[in-house]
């Protein structure tokens, strides 16, 4: 039932499904189906009354031109005084986004992938999203909970943004963390605000948001595989098993296709660059569907997920351990990259698990050795730093561009940041006056605002890895400084030194770059440095007799 006509001056569009646009003022969907429409402005924001279940707002063409037409349940609409005024602006600000018209390509359709083509989407791009893999949720390679991802702040902030709600089952809340040493008693770590995922059920989530919100903008293709990509012509061809090979051109080109990047690899060998690749070191193996009483009195009755650690003499040979909802665990079994594949038996798994990890269930060693038996074994990640992140009419993010090992627990966060940098550049690539986008800037642009940040991090991870590894440098000595001075400096002076802690522990935080971390370590260190040698500088002098 039509209520309300208005001319609009725009050509006529849809707007029954999630959309964010330019500028201030956007039409959103409730989580339940009921459409509303809010105002945000730069000093408050105001959300406006509901529409009524099964609303929808549509742009038509009748009589003389397009109109705005409210449409839905009687009694629904008839309770609630609408603005008409506002619906009118909102719905002309749907129909000129800055990229209408162009065209976008993503291949990878992990977090990062589904994340950044939601991102191009809603500044009004068309996005084709390739995935060689099948979709996660039918990828038996990629089901379970065995590798578990923990969305901190950092990551969280790009999905607030997008307005995609996390879970809010207790299943998916962090309690925490219980590191189960050789000897001693069991360390408990408390936290609150993360959310933890499989990453098969992040990344199918981000792709069900995807086609929700933009089901004509959006468009997934798996079991495709990027076969050439022809940088200068800006074309891509796909090709796929017992099918024909699939050539699209673009007006930009998203490489999150994960650390064997083909999109890196073209843009490589077009542009003259190497990017620095090194590998963990270290290959892991998994387990499910085991079950112990493990948790300590902090989380015994508690409904959300738990992570056990279970480690060794050797930083590599460790066993996760990762509460499920139905209170089963699973976990991985990981040892330095070809230790793997000396153990042939299961009695040899044996072994090695009741020598190393005493205080594991002796219950799951059985198990554990069986089910490690007959996996494959997989690397634990490696570490991707490149001199840029983009070429011409690309642009690369997450493990493509920037992978880190687990040790800070960063990269599908800082995937998802990436995603956020993107959508900055988008607006940053935006003529105010015109109100459009330049799509040929936003490559550039994006590397600029990028690198620096993804630089700071591989930084920081690999100063971290190198103690992990037993293999401490210079570097991880000067995060050793950071952390001593930002910790005693922080209590005592906190005003003086700028904050109550190290920055190394706002790895977290969406509001700290990687970059400014990394340069509070420097600065510690380099004040470390300038202390002792004061103090080796008067030393001198007092045994000289001189002071």
């Amino acid at each position: 039932m039509m209520l309300h006509t208005l001319p609009l001056t725009n050509p006529p569009r849809a707007i029954d499904n999630p959309r964010n646009y330019r500028g201030s003022r956007e039409v959103r969907v409730h989580e339940q189906g009921c459409p509303f429409l809010r105002e945000r402005m730069s000093s408050q924001r105001r959300r406006w009354k509901n529409l009524g279940f099964g609303s929808k707002l549509m742009l038509r063409s009748q009589g003389a031109g397009p109109t705005l037409q409210v449409a839905g349940p009687t009694m629904a609409l008839e309770k609630h005084e609408v603005d008409m005024i506002a619906l009118q602006e909102a719905a002309s600000a749907a129909q000129s986004l800055p990229y209408s018209g162009k065209k976008a390509v993503v291949v990878g359709a992990g977090p990062g992938g589904s994340t950044a083509a939601m991102v191009l989407a809603r500044q009004g791009f068309t996005v084709d999203v390739f995935e060689k893999r099948p979709e996660p949720s039918a990828d038996a390679v990629d089901t379970g909970r065995a590798y578990i991802i923990a969305l901190i702040p950092r990551g969280q902030a790009t999905l607030e943004r997008l307005g995609i709600p996390l879970p809010s089952s207790d299943h998916y809340r962090s309690l925490g963390t219980v590191r189960h040493p050789e000897k001693g008693e069991p360390r408990v770590t408390q936290e609150t605000g993360n959310r933890t995922f499989s990453r098969s059920d992040l990344a199918q989530m981000l792709v069900n948001e995807a086609r929700r919100r933009y089901p004509s903008q959006i468009k997934f293709h798996f079991g495709r595989e990027a076969s050439q990509i022809k940088l200068a012509e800006k074309q891509v061809t796909f090709s796929a098993q017992d099918q024909s090979d699939l050539v699209l051109s673009y007006d930009l080109l998203v490489g999150a296709d994960g650390t064997g990047s083909r999109v890196r690899s073209a843009m490589q060998e077009q542009d003259g660059w190497t990017a620095e690749v090194s590998d963990s070191g270290r290959e892991y193996k998994v387990y499910q569907g085991l079950h112990a009483d493990l948790e300590p009195p902090e989380f015994k009755g508690k409904k959300g997920a738990t992570l056990h650690l279970y480690t060794t003499n050797d930083s590599f040979t460790t066993v996760t351990a990762h509460r499920n909802p139905d209170d089963s665990y699973s976990g991985t079994f990981s040892m330095r990259t070809g230790e793997h594949a000396k153990y042939n038996t299961q009695e040899a798994y044996e072994v090695l698990l009741r020598e190393k990890f005493s205080t594991l269930p002796p219950h799951w060693v059985p198990e554990i050795a069986k089910q490690a038996l007959q996996a494959k074994a997989s690397s634990a990640g490696k570490r991707i730093k490149c001199p840029q992140l983009h070429s011409n009419g690309a642009i690369i993010l997450g493990d493509a561009a920037h992978a880190v090992t687990p040790v800070f627990g960063q990269g599908a966060n800082s995937a998802l940041e990436s995603c956020r940098v993107l959508d900055d550049t988008l607006t940053a690539c935006t003529d105010p006056s015109t109100g459009k986008g330049d799509p040929r800037l936003i490559p550039a642009a994006f590397s600029k605002e990028r690198t620096a940040d993804v630089h700071a991090l591989w930084w920081i991870d690999a100063a971290a890895y190198s103690f992990f590894a037993k293999r401490p440098g210079v570097d991880f000595f000067a995060l050793l400084a950071h952390v001593l001075v930002g910790t005693i400096f922080g209590k005592l002076l906190p005003g003086l030194y700028g904050s109550s802690k190290p920055a190394l522990l706002s790895l977290g935080k969406a509001s700290v770059p990687y970059s400014s971390i990394y340069r509070a370590v420097q600065r510690d260190a380099a004040g470390v440095v300038a202390g002792l040698g004061v103090l080796l500088l008067l030393t001198c002098l007092k045994l000289a007799g001189i002071l």
